[in-house]
């Protein structure tokens, strides 16, 4: 994820929302779907689709794999995409800096049966 489509003032929110920092913290280095997390989390099942779909817009969750779960059904699963996200204020600037995670490690772990 380049500079150009940083959006600054939506990942600052993000991060400091309860739900997507739950999501971060979950997600990072284990893949999870919108199900597992909302129950893992604790995060009303409405609130963590929303709040996905903010992040995964944002860059900092990325869609690592897909399963068909029943008859066409797929189910997404999402990966923390973000090593360090630094927040200052410096002289009379807030800046955001993100150092995002080199896309082999975001690759879901192979799994028999799995569809990526």
């Amino acid at each position: 994820m380049g500079s150009e489509t940083l959006n600054e003032g939506e990942i600052s929110r993000l991060i400091a929302d309860e739900y997507a920092s739950r999501i971060l913290r979950a997600t990072y280095g284990h893949p999870m779907s919108v199900q597992q997390l909302s129950r893992r989390c604790d995060i009303p099942i409405a609130v963590a689709y929303r709040r996905i779909g903010e992040m995964e817009r944002s860059g900092l969750v990325r869609c690592v794999r897909q399963e068909e779960v029943y008859r066409g059904k797929k189910v997404k699963f999402f990966s923390c995409a973000v090593r360090l996200v630094k927040y200052s204020f410096d002289e009379g600037d807030f800046s955001i800096e993100v150092d995002w995670l080199p896309e082999e490690k975001l690759q879901a772990p192979s799994e028999i049966g799995a569809e990526i």
